[in-house]
């Protein structure tokens, strides 16, 4: 069996717990239920880790266990999107904000 069984299930768990306690999900049709894009985002990341040759599994399993510990520290939140950096907005040491390098 695939050890990446156990963290998936967790990671849905998890998911469908952290959703039913809030309650505040305006976007979902029906109240407390995790909205389609968290599940859909964990069978992407769980089904691209069980890709893993049958040597890795235990790397693919522990890489499966960070997400769960990631998502129950809410440092990822599975469903949601990215945000990216504007350009021209990266903070460079000595620089100030109109390009000019200061002493």
């Amino acid at each position: 069996m695939n050890p990446l069984i156990y963290p998936a299930l967790v990671e849905v768990a998890l998911i469908t717990y952290r959703d039913i306690k809030q309650g505040n999900n305006t976007t979902n049709p029906i109240k407390y239920l995790p909205i389609p894009s968290q599940m859909v985002s964990v069978i992407i990341i769980y089904g691209g880790l069980s890709f893993a040759p049958p040597v890795a599994q235990r790397l693919a399993a522990m890489i499966g266990w960070g997400f769960v510990v990631a998502t129950a520290l809410n440092v990822w939140t599975p469903g949601t999107s990215v945000n990216s950096v504007k350009a021209g907005s990266a903070i460079v040491p000595g620089v100030t904000s109109g390009g000019a390098a200061t002493q």
